[in-house]
């Protein structure tokens, strides 16, 4: 499975490259172009040097030693500073990978535990959780009988370190620039209101900015554009509602905020390649 849904630079809004689980030891300095999903976990853990990630309506900066969980559907967009390259380990996995895991950890273990958001490991926690990681990478490098089970064994170690730590969990990003909180107010404001008739000018008048400083503003600080991120927002939600519900597709994109059907399947298409009926047959199938 290696599946982008939107184009070749990643502009895509809809990833999944990940059958069962996939970790990743890295160095970017390269911006994310557009956000994406994906209908699995990513952990991204940073080892060295610090980026920004965008992640639905909330802004974090990420520093070494801190970790960012991304559950399955999380719009997400990662900024990088060119000059100054980021290593990080990223750990991709499937809800049905870890699914026979809950028979010991409890029902419900995933959704209970594994929230969008930002975390730090404590103490002695911090170079277990690494150890970890460290463990799972050369793990992967094998392929004997046994390699299997030490994977889906590591993977529970990590995931109840992180229960355990859940306490360090940071939902929200403690904003000291008053602008950057403002935009962040108006990035959650249009993440809750996307079905409405949203402008810039409400966005604006929500950032308490001119709308020509606020379209620039936000671009700096969130990587979109007002639009970008609306349309974003809208198409995660139509893609959701046309594989799990019966609607229409028109009745879609007027429950999504759009207010023409046609206008919807045109930018469906231009964002996934896939006219709505033919993506819904797709992910039917």
């Amino acid at each position: 499975m290696n599946q982008t849904i939107y184009d070749g630079k990643r502009n895509g809004l809809y990833r999944s490259r990940v059958e069962d689980f996939l970790i990743d030891r890295g160095v970017r300095n390269m911006s994310m172009t557009d956000a994406h999903y994906h209908p699995y976990y990513e952990f991204f853990y940073v080892t060295r040097g610090n980026c920004r990630m965008f992640v639905e309506h909330s802004l974090f900066s990420v520093s070494a030693g801190e970790l960012v969980i991304l559950p399955p559907s999380t719009l997400h967009r990662t900024q990088y500073d060119t000059d100054l390259p980021v290593e990080r380990i990223t750990l991709n996995f499937t809800p049905d990978y870890a699914l026979d895991l809950e028979m010991f950890l409890g029902k419900g273990f995933l959704e209970n535990h594994l929230k969008v958001g930002k975390m730090r490991f404590i103490g002695k926690s911090s170079d277990e959780f690494f150890s970890l990681l460290e463990k799972f990478l050369e793990e992967n490098s094998r392929s004997d009988s046994f390699s299997t089970g030490m994977r889906k064994g590591l993977l529970a170690e990590i995931l109840v370190l992180i229960a355990r730590n859940t306490e360090q969990m940071q939902d929200k990003e403690s904003l000291i620039d008053e602008t950057e909180a403002n935009i962040q107010d108006a990035a959650k404001y249009i993440f809750e209101h996307y079905a409405e008739d949203i402008t810039l000018e409400d966005a604006s008048s929500v950032a308490k900015m001119r709308d020509t400083y606020f379209s620039k503003k936000f671009r700096d600080v969130t990587g979109f554009g007002f639009k970008e991120y609306l349309t974003n927002i809208r198409i995660q939600h139509s893609a959701e509602m046309l594989t799990s519900g019966n609607l229409t597709v028109t009745q879609v994109a007027l429950s999504c905020g759009f207010s023409d059907a046609n206008y919807f399947g045109d930018i469906f298409k231009k964002k996934t390649g896939f006219s709505p009926r033919d993506f819904r047959r797709m992910k039917q199938n």
